[in-house]
């Protein structure tokens, strides 16, 4: 199982290619022709890089390793000998050489390795913390090869071995968000990847669809029509995940879709890349409630692992003392449950549970004098604590009265557009998101049905009107004004709009 290893460690080899650069210019070579910001690449660390043709096209990706101030290119086999072709191609009057590719095995170290080996690269893959070495690690557990792919497609990461290679422009494969950093500076294809992205977006982009059933690679459609491919098929937690190049119009995290594939009809629920999260602080948040739920079944042995096991992840995450903590005190394991309390008020100073926590088990233990203290702490804290929510409040006010002042001055100035033009899109279109940020609903709606009488196609106002709708309690017209605006938000790429309707849907 994947998640083994997330929350513990693991390891895995592979077989790369590698080729080796030499030369005062090695560092401004790749600066102007991958899609990596060299800059950001500190010595002994790795990361994926990508080569494009004038096109924006992918020719080859590969691991861009830095230590000290030398370089190699890790690169699946498969792709070397485009490799060496692509990084050729513009290297003319450059102080660089580039060796002959040597087939090498490189190992990668997921999830709690701590300390790293002395030699190890820092990088990240599939999002998650991770050391490159050139030796597998005698006493660290083997990543077997079905959890290692499922992790890849879960994730979105491309094979090592280059197999899911294609000739394709960057903006439509993960690409694009795993090996580009954007602003970075000119390199071939850099034109085009930033005219595609700042536009429409990818017509179509790389997805997960999530499903009650597996599926078989193959073509997607809807009524006839092509909205995309599914490429692969994984299960994880009980459901199956399908990788796919979706279009654009349906790319819409949380959409629930229709589509025929292979002579069957399916639905399954958009979801981006990646599933989950590699991040110390998610997984610990994942973990905690995984815990907590199993504290309310009374499975209390199996919560107590999960809560140390958050606090292995995050040192810092107070949520999850306490809770332990109190489970801890209901089994009279006193002493352990004080010093979790200890633990809590020093990553959360303002915490008066921990001070009254840590008073009640010091009492049980016969520590009257201690427990006093604490009760007097928590005292002290819960007045610091009326103070500062006191503060907060004025504070509240202070804004509310400064967002009021910013209103009139909008406001004002949309009224006196409109008097020219009383159809004006930007005008109507401020005047109603001021209505929805007053709870205004009723005005909100009039200006909100103007601007799309005006312009059906003014993704935002949907969102817009929808809440006014809903302010009104007007449900079912909302939803129906957010369907649609998602059928024009995806159309012409404005996702953001898309993903915010689509989140109001399924609430």
């Amino acid at each position: 199982m994947i998640d083994d290893y997330r929350f513990a460690q693991g390891q895995f080899t592979v077989r790369l290619v590698e080729f080796l650069f030499a030369g005062s210019d090695v560092e401004n070579f790749f600066q102007a022709q991958s899609t990596f910001d060299v800059s950001c690449l500190g010595s002994g660390s790795f990361h994926l890089a990508s080569f494009l043709d004038p096109q924006g096209r992918i020719e080859c990706y590969g691991w861009l390793v830095r230590q000290e101030d030398s370089f190699s290119y890790l690169v699946p086999l498969l792709l070397a000998e485009r490799a060496i072709i692509r990084m050729n191609k513009f290297l003319i009057s450059e102080d660089v050489t580039i060796s002959n590719p040597t087939e090498v095995n490189v190992t990668f170290l997921l999830g709690l390795v701590d300390p790293p080996p002395q030699e190890a690269l820092s990088g990240t893959l599939f999002g998650e913390e991770t050391w490159l070495v050139r030796a597998p690690i005698p006493h660290l557990p083997v990543i077997p090869e079905d959890d290692v792919e499922s992790w890849r497609g879960l994730t979105g990461w491309p094979t090592f071995d280059g197999s899911d290679y294609s000739y394709e422009l960057l903006n439509n494969l993960r690409l694009y968000d795993l090996s580009l950093v954007a602003n970075k500076g000119c390199y071939p294809g850099q034109e085009t990847v930033a005219k595609i992205a700042t536009r429409r977006g990818a017509a179509y982009g790389p997805v997960l669809l999530e499903s009650d059933c597996p599926v078989s690679p193959g073509e997607l459609q809807s009524f006839g029509k092509k909205i995309g491919v599914a490429t692969a098929c994984y299960q994880w937690k009980d459901r199956f995940f399908i990788s796919a190049s979706l279009l654009r119009d349906f790319r819409v995290e949380r959409l629930k879709i229709g589509f025929s594939l292979n002579g069957g009809d399916y639905e399954a629920i958009v979801r981006y890349f990646p599933l989950f999260s590699g991040k110390r602080e998610e997984k610990a948040r994942d973990l905690y409630y995984e815990a907590t739920d199993r504290f309310k079944e009374g499975r209390d042995s199996e919560a107590e692992h999960l809560f140390r096991k958050a606090i292995s992840l995050d040192p810092t995450f107070g949520d999850v003392y306490e809770s332990l903590g109190v489970m801890l005190g209901r089994q009279s394991r006193f002493q352990e449950a004080i010093d979790l309390m200890q633990k809590l008020s020093e990553v959360d100073s303002k915490s008066v549970l921990a001070h009254t926590n840590m008073s009640l088990y010091l009492m049980r233990l016969g520590k009257i004098p201690e427990a006093e203290e604490q009760k007097s702490l928590a005292t002290v804290k819960s007045f610091q604590s009326f103070g500062n929510e006191a503060k907060q409040k004025e504070a509240e006010l202070s804004r509310i009265q400064q967002q009021e002042k910013e209103w009139s001055q909008r406001e004002s100035m949309f009224r006196q557009v409109l008097e020219i033009d009383p159809e004006d899109t930007l005008a109507n279109y401020g005047l109603g998101a001021i209505g929805v940020e007053r709870g205004d609903w009723k005005s909100a709606r009039t200006h909100l049905e103007c601007v799309l009488k005006t312009d059906p196609k003014y993704s935002v106002a949907y969102l817009a009107l929808g809440k006014a709708l809903k302010g009104l309690g007007l449900i079912d017209e909302a939803k129906e004004v957010w369907r649609e605006g998602i059928k024009v938000s995806a159309a012409r790429g404005d996702l953001m709009p898309a993903n915010q309707m689509q989140q109001e849907l399924n609430f």
